[in-house]
C-alpha cells in the first residue's frame, strides 16, 4: 500500500478555470481544450492511474462544486484509493455524510478540522486550512490555490500550487516524494533560525559597541549582518566609533535641530492629519 496525498480538485465547479488561470494552462500543454468536462476527465483518469484501490488517499478537502450530493457519492465513488477525508470549505456536511454512509466511496476517515501525523518521522499538521505553526511543526495544507505564503513551514499541495505544477497537473503525490519537500523546508527552517540566532547576538554586540541599548528599524538580516562586521572589525583593531570619525575628520557633534526641522518632527500621525487636514496614504493613485 501507498500513501498518497493532495488536495483542491474542484470536479464540476464551472469558473475555476477562471479563478486559477494555470489550470487552463496545464490542460492546454497537455493540448486538452480547457473545458470544465474535459478537466473533470483528465483529473479523474490522471488520479485513477496513479491510484490503486489498496491505496491511501489523504484528501485535503474541496471534491468539487455539486447541487446534489448523490453527485458528490458518485465523483468520490469513482475515485480509487482508501480515502482520508479532510472537510474543505466547498465540502458541504449533508454531502460528507451521504458519502460516509456508502461504502462505494471508500472512506476511512474523516477529518472535520486537522489531523497531527508523521510522514517518514517529519511532525505535520494536516488540514484543508493554511496554519502557521511553530517550528517544528510544518503545516500541510490546500485551500489557496495558486496563492502561496512565504513561510518554509506552510506547505500547499492544492493541485494548482507552484510547488505541485512542478509534476504531473493533477497527480496525488506520494508520502515519499512529499518527505523530500518536507525536508528542504525543514532545512530552511533551520538555517533561518540559525541566521535569526546569529543577528540576535549581532544586536547585543552592537549594543555593546555603544554602550546602550538600540533600536534599529526594520533591518534587513543583511544589514544588522553586516553593522555586525562593522563591529567586529573595530573590536578587533581596538577601535571605537570617536576614533574612525576623527580618523576620518568627521564632525562627531549631536545635531542641533531648528525650529523649523523640531516642527516637521512633530507633525505625525494625528497631530500632522489636524493642521494639514490630510490622512495617510490610502494605496490609491
Amino acid at each position: 500500500m501507498t500513501n498518497f496525498i493532495i488536495s483542491d480538485t474542484h470536479f464540476n465547479h464551472e469558473k475555476i478555470l477562471y479563478f486559477d488561470k494555470s489550470r487552463a494552462v496545464s490542460l492546454q500543454a497537455l493540448n486538452i481544450e480547457p473545458t470544465i468536462e474535459n478537466m473533470d476527465r483528465y483529473l479523474e483518469d490522471t488520479w485513477n492511474e496513479t491510484v490503486t484501490d489498496e491505496d491511501a488517499v489523504y484528501f485535503l478537502g474541496d471534491l468539487g462544486m455539486f447541487r446534489k450530493k448523490q453527485d458528490f457519492v458518485a465523483q468520490l465513488s469513482r475515485l480509487k484509493g482508501k480515502k482520508v477525508f479532510f472537510k474543505g470549505n466547498h465540502d458541504h456536511s449533508d454531502q460528507i455524510k451521504a458519502a460516509i454512509k456508502t461504502p462505494e466511496t471508500n472512506i476511512i476517515e474523516y477529518i472535520e478540522t486537522a489531523k497531527a501525523i508523521k510522514i517518514n518521522g517529519i511532525n505535520v499538521w494536516m488540514s484543508h486550512y493554511a496554519i502557521d505553526l511553530p517550528y517544528p511543526v510544518l503545516s500541510v495544507h490546500g485551500h489557496i490555490h495558486e496563492a502561496e505564503y512565504k513561510q518554509a513551514s506552510m506547505v500547499n499541495l492544492s493541485l494548482d500550487s507552484s510547488f505541485m505544477q512542478k509534476r504531473r497537473f493533477g497527480q496525488p503525490l506520494t508520502f515519499d516524494e512529499l518527505t523530500e519537500e518536507l525536508t528542504d523546508r525543514m532545512d530552511k527552517i533551520q538555517n533561518e533560525y540559525a541566521i535569526e540566532s546569529d543577528n540576535k547576538r549581532y544586536d547585543r554586540s552592537v549594543e555593546r559597541a555603544f554602550d546602550e541599548t538600540i533600536t534599529i528599524n526594520k533591518p534587513t538580516a543583511t544589514q544588522r549582518h553586516e553593522l555586525a562586521l562593522l563591529v567586529d572589525h573595530l573590536n578587533q583593531h581596538d577601535l571605537t566609533y570617536a576614533d574612525v570619525l576623527e580618523q576620518l575628520e568627521i564632525p562627531n557633534v549631536n545635531k542641533v535641530l531648528t525650529a523649523d526641522e523640531l516642527e516637521k518632527v512633530a507633525q505625525t500621525g494625528f497631530e500632522f492629519e489636524k493642521k494639514t487636514g490630510l490622512s495617510g496614504n490610502t494605496g490609491s493613485v
